[in-house]
């Protein structure tokens, strides 16, 4: 007897010595009612008449008799459970291998070695029986070998007919009937879903084997709907879902590759389709349970195989003229559905439905005849319905699948599309996903009671906070996509885009972290200095453009000047970020006071190179920016007490000097030179004045 049968009938036991106690304590309480006198102050009619049964409390042996639900296995027991099929898969192949490798080296004939496989399989089931018969082992051995069986039968018949072509194709064909009507008549006798699932995806194999006998397609259509349909007399009498979902998917599977390789009767095949669509409905409807705490997976891997389905009918009625009927079906299936949903009060059924409907009436608009390039708006605004949906509904699965599909759409949208003419379908298709992501974000960021545990896990993987930078990305690929298309001559370089990167890095730092999440500002930090390494340190030519160029260059000093004297006057930045600040200011303005030095260097190169500054007054001017950095330095240290940046102004002055005296002497004629000095010597006088009063 198993461990799962011991742990049963001693709490059955435990349950009937539970129940005789309450009813020897009923039985002493009529006796002492019986035996009682009758009360003087009472009447006798009073007395004699019975009294409702009030502290009998039959109650509590109903919730008795609930106890007997079966209880949760441990992780322990269902990886015990799962064992013996699994090791049964292992044994049926090493012995199959073992057939094939004894007739490899001549040893067996292949006639032989199909019988011995057939006489293996017979074999398993005798010793199934015997063993359930005479309650040797646990029911996981018998249904191990239950299943073994089968898959020893089907593999033999497929093997002899096409491999080996020892037995006629019809006969095959038989016996893989009768194989397939022993693998569901077993599913149904042992309550199996495991095994349901392997009879139900070993059986919708067969399709294969009827279309390489070159039967006719429609046969093997109705083949595939009737086992489907009698699979769901398992699938209802034994409540197993997860078998439903995986006979589906394998059903609609055969249906659509049984279609792509019949060319002809694809309007039956997308009939017969639509028919295990139905039956699939039909039978999720009476098994979904709207108080079961699995109910928004349910609903989830519903819209995923709704979505699925949609995708695999509009394959198989591509080559269909009026196709857009078909799909009208589709939607009405979908209406019905929802209908049906609504009338049970299943506010998530009836949502994914309602979903599922509107999305195939979307699909119907693109199949029609609408204006060229109208679907290059639509499909996007579909994908982005199951987003919204699935975030309304909080359907972890259908989040997934939604999402999945506008990542995809997006990005082929966005490869596709040019935004030329500036006015037109195709310009349009690359703004409107930007605007599905910002209205997606906003509304996943919209604050909830209590997080899900898919919530919960997306919260703690930052899923939110990257939605902040892949919608920001996004915008500033289509700024890159402006440049690309209409600034032409400007050498490939996305001037535009960097300026918007330096102006959204720069708003960021003034927007609380809850509205704009956890990773934005970090990556647009890191993306911001990168391109001020990239933009302001090197020169180079703009052919014609230098305009732009030279206004990147200041936009990008102007943001690193503005974020530095904001932290070090208090500002809004610094209030935003206090704690951080505190401990960072030092490094932080430092920073500053270098890029800042660096871009302004990097401008006075820019210019000469552009021939708008003459060279000798670019080597004065980059002189005097060392000098007047490196004593705004030391006074921003003098003031704030900030030990780096008084480190960083006094190597910038080391700097200065070594230039002055080694370089600019030799380069620079008289008048430049004494005009040099004397600002020079100006800015280190009132520098030091100001040291020497602090």
């Amino acid at each position: 007897m198993s461990l799962e049968m011991e742990r049963r009938v001693a709490k059955l036991e435990q349950e009937m010595m539970d129940l005789r106690q309450e009813l020897v304590g009923l039985k002493r309480q009529e006796s002492v009612e019986k035996t009682s006198t009758l009360s003087p102050r009472k009447s006798i009619i009073e007395q004699s008449t019975p009294k409702p049964a009030q502290n009998l409390k039959p109650k509590p042996t109903i919730t008795a008799s609930e106890k007997k639900m079966e209880p949760q296995r441990t992780l322990e027991e269902r990886i015990m459970w799962a064992l013996p099929k699994l090791f049964m898969v292992i044994l049926v192949m090493g012995v199959l291998w073992g057939l094939k490798l004894v007739s490899d080296y001549g040893y067996l004939s292949n006639e032989v070695k199909i019988i011995l496989a057939y006489a293996l399989s017979i074999a398993l089931v005798a010793i199934a029986y015997v063993l359930e018969h005479k309650k040797i082992g646990s029911s996981a051995i018998t249904i191990s070998l239950y299943g073994g069986a089968f898959i020893v039968g089907i593999l033999t018949t497929a093997a002899s007919a096409i491999l080996y072509e020892i037995i006629g194709l019809t006969m095959a064909l038989v016996i893989a009937v009768i194989y397939i009507g022993y693998g569901i008549a077993i599913s149904y006798l042992k309550k199996n879903e495991v095994l349901t699932i392997f009879v139900a995806f070993t059986s919708l194999l067969l399709p294969y084997l009827l279309e390489y006998m070159d039967f006719s397609p429609i046969i093997i259509l109705i083949y595939v709907v009737v086992l489907f349909t009698m699979l769901q007399f398992v699938i209802q009498q034994h409540q197993q879902k997860l078998a439903l979902y995986i006979a589906t998917f394998f059903s609609e599977l055969a249906v659509s590759i049984i279609a792509f390789m019949n060319h002809d009767n694809r309007v039956v095949f997308a009939i017969g389709f639509l028919v295990v669509l139905t039956i699939f409905y039909t039978s999720w409807c009476r098994l979904y349970n709207a108080e079961s705490k699995l109910k928004y997976i349910h609903v989830g891997l519903q819209f995923s195989l709704g979505v699925f389905s949609l995708l695999l009918l509009n394959f198989i009625i591509s080559p269909i003229e009026y196709s857009e009927a078909l799909l009208l079906i589709l939607v009405c299936l979908f209406a019905a559905l929802a209908g049906y949903g609504y009338k049970q009060k299943w506010q998530e059924a009836f949502d994914s439905a309602v979903t599922l409907a509107f999305i195939t009436l979307c699909n119907t608009l693109l199949v029609m005849n609408f204006p060229e390039k109208v679907d290059h708006l639509l499909i996007p605004f579909i994908t982005f319905a199951g987003v919204m949906m699935s975030l309304r509904l909080r359907i972890s699965m259908m989040k997934v699948v939604s999402s999945f599909s506008l990542m995809i759409t997006l990005a082929l949208s966005f490869i596709i599309h040019e935004p030329t003419p500036l006015v037109s379908i195709d310009h349009a298709s690359l703004i409107m996903p930007g605007i599905y992501l910002l209205i997606i974000y906003l509304y996943a960021r919209h604050p909830k009671e209590k997080l899900t545990v898919f919530e919960k896990l997306m919260q703690d993987l930052y899923v939110i906070d990257f939605l902040a930078v892949i919608t920001t990305g996004y915008f500033l690929a289509y700024i890159g996509k402006l440049d690309g298309t209409f600034f032409a001559g400007v050498g490939n370089i996305p001037h535009l885009m960097c300026i918007i990167l330096a102006l959204l890095f720069a708003g960021s730092l003034l927007v609380p972290t809850k509205y704009k999440g956890r990773a934005l500002t970090p990556v647009l930090s890191v993306f911001f200095i990168l391109f001020t390494l990239m933009l302001e340190v090197i020169p180079y030519n703009m052919q014609g453009v230098e305009w732009l160029n030279i206004v990147t260059r200041i936009i990008y000093i102007a943001v690193i000047v503005a974020i530095v004297i904001d932290l070090l006057m208090n500002g809004r930045i610094c209030q935003i970020y206090q704690e951080q600040i505190e401990k960072l200011l030092d490094p932080i303005v430092s920073a500053g006071v270098v890029l800042t030095l660096i871009s302004v260097w990097g401008l006075i190169s820019q210019l000469t190179y552009n021939s708008l500054l003459d060279w000798k007054l670019s080597i004065a001017f980059s002189t005097i920016t060392l000098f007047l950095t490196a004593s705004i330095a030391l006074w921003i240290s003098t003031v704030r007490n900030l030990r780096t940046v008084r480190m960083t102004g006094f190597v910038i002055l080391v700097i200065a000097f070594i230039k002055l005296i080694f370089f600019d002497l030799s380069a620079l004629d008289l008048l430049i030179r004494a005009v040099l000095f004397i600002t020079i010597g100006g800015i280190g006088l009132l520098l030091s004045g100001r040291l020497l009063r602090k």
